[in-house]
């Protein structure tokens, strides 16, 4: 398992990315299937001190990201708050999913190669960023699950039935709604 930290802003970067691995390495007590784990830490500029920190972790097992956020006003004290959210995520997903049973489950998620994400400034279109992914085929109910995880209002993936791509989403009465893309 690969532990990747990255700071934005953030003038003493040495110590605190050490305190952040050995807070974030505990997590594989909890989940021996993770991958990767990768954090961020912004120091955000603000006149008052109130959320000055930004931690932003994402945990990958076996292609499922599990993604927790906190803000606060002390380093240690917001790599510690996102410690204890990704612990309770952690213990969702294995109360939700069966794990750690003595099978390695199929990864639904690889990075692409060349990477996950690429920034490109000299984009003309005003597209300041560009992800791309592999996706494993899956049913609606697994997307909804993998859109919670990570905490977002929509996520694209291959329906498992019609092979086709689609995108579920979370509307604003809270229920969810699914995207098929029709050829014209």
């Amino acid at each position: 398992m690969q532990i990747q930290v990255t700071t934005k802003n953030l003038k003493a970067e040495g110590d605190i990315k050490e305190y952040a691995e050995s807070k974030l390495n505990k997590l594989t007590k909890y989940l021996n299937s993770i991958s990767s784990i990768k954090l961020e830490l912004i120091e955000e500029k603000s006149k008052s001190r109130l959320h000055a920190y930004s931690a932003q972790v994402t945990v990958n097992v076996n292609g499922f990201l599990i993604r927790g956020e906190q803000k606060g006003d002390d380093i240690h004290a917001t790599v510690d708050a996102v410690a204890d959210v990704m612990e309770r995520l952690i213990n969702k997903y294995k109360a939700r999913y069966e794990v750690n049973k003595g099978r390695v489950p199929e990864s639904i998620r690889k990075p692409a190669q060349g990477g996950v994400q690429r920034e490109d400034e000299e984009m003309k279109t005003g597209v300041v960023k560009l992800k791309r992914f592999m996706v494993k085929p899956m049913t609606v109910d697994e997307a909804i699950d993998q859109m919670e995880f990570i905490g977002h209002d929509f996520f694209i993936f291959i329906n498992y039935d019609d092979n086709s791509i689609n995108v579920v989403y979370r509307r604003k009465d809270g229920k969810y709604g699914v995207l098929q893309p029709e050829s014209a």
